[in-house]
């Protein structure tokens, strides 16, 4: 490719990402004016694809940036939270299976900047290689390999079935190989497509030094141990349980990272930019406060809030509500148990884990890797693999930092024993998945816990997932008859349909 045609298509970058305000991540980040006239753009334009993560596409548009679809999209879509009104926000369609079209407007955001952050990566990917070989230019190159990988995982995740070796000739997702890459394409098949996303991995792994240059040093930025890190997460939604366990090994013994200690642990998503579990997030700043259209704005109950939707029953029930397990698990921390809201007859329990950061009721810095997430990686590989004292022995090492015991019993009462508790074989899956789920709530896994592990979604509780719920409870429970209430593993309806601009530009798209 000519230097001009590189030239060009680093302006239409910019272009597409000057819209949106590009001191964001990091705060040092340039604007498009400043990229084209300094020497030296490709720090500029890896920071831009970051800044794609939390700008508004469209100004008209404020509810649709990229982060408030990730986990609306995937949580919404679950069983850790309740919807206690029918919102005229397209979120609603998350909620209810049935009301999925590929015209949304959630849908066909997401979608679309999921393929400008690809783009993006893959104009870095071409500038890297013009510029040359050095330390930074290589770290550079590498973080733009993660986050081509990153986003196309994530509409796999999606718009795509889980993977398995049934499903590994079904579409996946299109693949863009490079910046020049832009014109009409089919899906590659899922095998195709997981291949694609763990060689992207591979590749900034292997350009990014475990000496993070001084530069880059910010948890905004990913490193190789972010590769490392979300190659667990990968590897776990192929089945790969060696690869897993592999990755989770090399950050774990990078002792680059430690978990939260149960007496911080309230503290650390508002102070998740500089925790020592924060593998990778996206920094926030004042400035970049989303107010009504945050990631928090639905779930809490603070100024500049909806509080429209709450964690659900059947997620406090797995994490001992009414035990005195609400007392001794600093998880609790995080859901407000003691004065819940009350919205069209769903009692909303309000979740601050998007809250609080600079006092704001709607600010956060979402952390999208941590290290208790690889731990867990690793204890469900285990589980599979049937190695029941490794994989409890990484579920204890979570709770031994989440739990303080006080006057309620001693740590051993809180923590898993294999003769005690009878687990074996058949059930210590289980085990793990209740422990991810408490985990790592509201943070996007639980849908794909679902997904993967081909279970069903029940959602046996009163709100607007149910079809035809008019905001009057009529009995205890719904029952899981109710339209809405249950999904069947392996149902058509957990992929997203395929978004309307894509199918009306794509003729060679197959929808979903």
């Amino acid at each position: 490719m000519k230097i001009k045609s590189l030239y060009m298509l680093i302006v239409a970058f910019i272009i597409g990402v000057t819209g949106c305000d590009m001191e964001v991540v990091p705060s040092d980040a340039l604007t498009g004016t400043q990229i084209t006239s300094t020497s030296d753009g490709l720090p500029s334009l890896v920071n831009g694809g970051y800044a794609l993560f939390k700008d508004f596409p469209d100004p008209d548009e404020t509810n649709n940036w990229y982060l408030r679809q990730y986990f609306q999209l995937i949580d919404f879509a679950g069983d850790d939270i309740v919807c206690g009104y029918k919102s005229e926000d397209d979120l609603t369609n998350s909620f209810r299976y049935n009301d999925r079209s590929s015209e949304k407007s959630n849908i066909n955001s997401f979608w679309e900047v999921s393929y400008k952050i690809i783009y993006g990566a893959n104009v870095s990917i071409e500038m890297a290689d013009r510029k040359g070989n050095d330390v930074l230019t290589n770290h550079l190159k590498g973080e733009a390999y993660f986050l081509r990988a990153f986003a196309t995982h994530a509409v796999t995740r999606l718009f795509a079935k889980h993977y398995s070796q049934a499903n590994a000739s079904e579409p996946g997702v299109i693949l863009r190989e490079d910046a020049l890459d832009t014109q009409p394409k089919a899906r590659a098949t899922l095998e195709e497509t997981y291949d694609y996303i763990i060689g992207s991995l591979k590749s900034a792994a292997s350009l990014m030094s475990e000496e993070i240059p001084a530069e880059r040093q910010s948890k905004g930025y990913a490193s190789k141990y972010s590769a490392w890190a979300l190659l667990s997460r990968v590897y776990l939604d192929k089945g790969d349980y060696q690869n897993v366990i592999a990755y989770a090994d090399s950050v774990v013994n990078s002792e680059m990272y430690s978990l939260e200690s149960a007496d911080s642990y309230a503290d650390y998503f508002v102070n998740a930019k500089n925790s020592d579990e924060t593998i990778w997030c996206i920094p926030f700043l004042t400035i970049d406060d989303k107010l009504t259209a945050s990631v928090a704005s639905m779930i809490y109950n603070g100024d500049n809030c909806w509080g429209e939707e709450g964690a659900s029953l059947s997620l406090l029930k797995d994490m001992g509500f009414g035990s005195d397990l609400q007392n001794v698990d600093q998880r609790w921390q995080y859901i407000d148990a003691q004065n819940p809201g009350l919205k069209n007859g769903v009692l909303l329990y309000f979740i601050s884990k998007f809250s609080n950061q600079d006092n704001s009721s709607t600010l956060s810095s979402p952390v999208m890797l941590r290290l208790a997430e690889v731990y867990l990686n690793r204890a469900e590989a285990y589980a599979q693999l049937g190695q029941i004292e490794n994989a409890i022995d990484d579920v204890n090492m979570i709770r031994e930092n989440r739990m303080i015991p006080g006057e309620y019993g001693t740590m051993s009462d809180f923590l898993y024993d294999v003769g005690r508790d009878n687990i074996t074989t058949t059930n210590v899956l289980n085990v793990v998945l209740k422990e991810r789920r408490i985990e790592l709530a509201f943070e996007g896994h639980r849908l794909f816990d679902i997904k993967r592990n081909e279970l069903p979604l029940e959602r046996n509780y009163w709100g607007y997932h149910l079809d035809n719920y008019n905001g009057i409870p009529t009995s205890s429970e719904p029952g899981l008859d109710a339209p809405g209430a249950f999904i069947p593993a392996n149902d058509p309806r957990f992929v997203y349909p395929i978004p309307s601009r894509e199918l009306s530009t794509n003729n060679l798209v197959v929808p979903n």
